[in-house]
């Protein structure tokens, strides 16, 4: 069923005072030492009691370099989709210290060899590939220059507001079809205010023992005929478009941000939400492949939302993802290699070229969680190495013990060995390799 907007104008953008010199919330946020463990990799934090903005080291990085490797594995997945005449597109949340205003960000003392503008290039570099790649992707990272760009992210929260998400939706369907953004953006309305306690709220509450006001922001009211489905419901519409992603689409365990809403109100279509919080690139795209629910081409698009502290160019989740859509329907060779594994590695001699098979498979007996180690050796003693992961954020009814690897574009072809690792304290496991053609 589909879902309409109830009112037409665009509310006011929120505004962000900031004083002449920050102050940070406390200085032990500012040491990375005096963290928490379970914040050092996230921190130190960066903050401003004025504008309310906090920043951690994390979302400094710039992870979107992408390899000739990933290139192909993009394009080897979304042709995959394209077989089942559904089109696979990107929603790629852009990184968040982009949108703080630049007088805060002159004043929150930011390691000196940060770099705004290589931040921002490196993103837009990287969403050049995607659509290089045949997956449509907006460049997001643009809005911070816009009118939108107080409006986008929350200054406490690690993840886009409900107006955000519907900015960013609008860009997804300009990018689709030639729509202009801002045309739709007009229609949309935030007539409601949602109301955020904030991830980085609570990191300053737990490090300096008071927690900053919760943030009241505009929100869009969708008036609804029903509403967006949730995971793998049973939907036969003839203009279905499925939202696969991460909290920033399953926030709180549910769509707080509306993000299915405003893919079902701007594309017009019914739209059945498979996110997953904590699932990484890997954990809800997988689960939405085993489901089955790619049957049938009932599909006409796929909306991959990804996060920036996730983007996808980690060659191991690639693999893992075009691995499933590969060996999803077909029957594996006959010559299975029957194994024991465990978390200590185990060597199977096995002469195969690469060159001539699609993916390799893992099908274990039992374990659907974890991560599984696969270590391939050619005949000059070279080994790759990859890492296959599962997550116990997936529901256990849809988790799989199928740990698939595509073998496109190796490095190495010719095998002679393969190597096995199933690491977090599993003492003996049967499992089963097989090949794919």
């Amino acid at each position: 069923m589909k879902l309409f907007l109830t009112n037409l104008v665009l509310a006011t953008a929120m505004t962000c005072a900031t004083g002449a010199v920050a102050k940070p919330y406390c200085t032990e946020l500012t040491e990375r030492a005096q963290l928490p463990k379970k914040y050092q990799n996230r921190g130190p934090f960066y903050s401003d009691t004025a504008s309310g903005w906090i920043i951690g080291q994390d979302q400094l990085a710039s992870n979107f370099v992408v390899s000739d490797q990933v290139t192909a594995l993009w394009i080897g997945i979304a042709k995959e989709f394209k077989k089942l005449d559904t089109e696979l597109v990107v929603l790629a949340a852009p990184p968040r210290p982009l949108f703080a205003p630049a007088d805060v960000l002159r004043q929150i003392n930011l390691p000196s060899d940060f770099n705004l503008e290589e931040l921002r290039d490196r993103f837009s570099a990287y969403i050049t590939v995607l659509n290089t790649a045949g997956i449509i992707a907006p460049d997001l990272s643009k809005l911070a220059q816009s009118k939108h760009s107080n409006s986008y992210y929350f200054t406490r929260d690690t993840h886009w507001t409900p107006m955000g998400a519907a900015i960013s939706v609008s860009h997804l369907k300009e990018a689709i079809d030639q729509t202009p953004a801002e045309e739709t953006i007009s229609t949309i309305i935030a007539s409601q205010n949602y109301e955020e306690k904030g991830s980085l709220a609570a990191v300053v509450e737990e490090i300096c023992g008071t927690r900053p006001e919760i943030e009241k922001v505009p929100s869009p009211q969708f008036a609804q005929q029903g509403s967006a489905e949730s995971l793998f419901a049973d939907q036969t519409d003839e203009d279905t478009i499925a939202l696969v992603g991460t909290s920033f689409s399953d926030r709180y365990k549910r769509d707080a941000y509306k993000v299915a809403d405003a893919i079902s109100f701007v594309m017009d279509a019914t739209v059945e939400n498979y996110s997953v919080t904590g699932g990484g690139i890997v954990g809800a795209m997988e689960a939405f492949i085993h489901s089955g629910a790619l049957e049938n081409s009932r599909f006409k698009n796929v909306v991959w939302e990804v996060p920036y502290s996730a983007p996808l160019t980690k060659v191991d989740g690639l693999r893992q993802i075009l691995g499933v859509l590969l060996t999803q329907n077909i029957k594996p060779l006959d010559e299975g290699l029957e194994t024991q594994i465990s978390d200590k590695w185990i060597t199977l001699k096995h002469r195969f070229s690469a060159a001539d098979l699609k993916a390799l498979e893992i099908r274990t007996n039992k374990i659907s969680v974890g991560q599984l180690v696969v270590e391939l050796i050619d005949t000059k003693g070279t080994s790759t190495q990859f890492k296959l992961v599962k997550t116990d954020r997936i529901a256990a009814t849809f988790r799989s013990t199928r740990w698939a690897l595509a073998l496109t574009n190796l490095p190495n072809t010719e095998i002679i060995k393969i190597k096995l690792r199933l690491k977090g304290g599993i003492v003996q496991e049967t499992a089963t390799v097989n090949f794919f053609k």
